[in-house]
């Protein structure tokens, strides 16, 4: 059986969004759940005096970090469960007509995976 649940917030600035996509899934004596997470907020807004503007504004960004990977694997010795994380942040820029928009974006896929109860036995 599954369930899934999806959630798609927007700020009412229009500065942040957050999309969550939910889902659980029971096979046998297993239960998976797994989301997935996308966050996006806009963390500052530079205006141009003209579009062609945009060229040597981005020529004079500082150098910037690589986006950054976090994996981590966990495990429940009590009760046998697993979970797995991967997280992935960054961000990026956005050119509207004379505005620039530097985006920062947080990306997470977690799956958990719940063992059986001790009560049940496995086959």
């Amino acid at each position: 059986m599954r369930d899934i649940v999806v959630r798609n917030l927007t700020s009412v600035d229009w500065l942040k969004r957050d999309c969550v996509v939910s889902e659980r899934i029971r096979q046998g004596d297993y239960t998976t759940q797994v989301i997935r997470r996308c966050t996006y907020r806009v963390k500052s807004q530079t205006v141009l005096p003209s579009t062609e503007d945009s060229i040597p504004w981005a020529k004079n960004l500082d150098p910037v970090s690589p986006r950054q990977v976090y994996v981590t694997k966990d495990l429940n010795p009590d009760t046998g469960g697993e979970r797995v994380v991967y997280k992935v942040l960054g961000h990026f820029y956005v050119v509207w007509e004379r505005s620039i928009f530097c985006v920062g974006y947080r990306h997470i896929l977690s799956m958990d995976i719940e063992a059986p109860d001790e009560g049940m036995e496995l086959e």
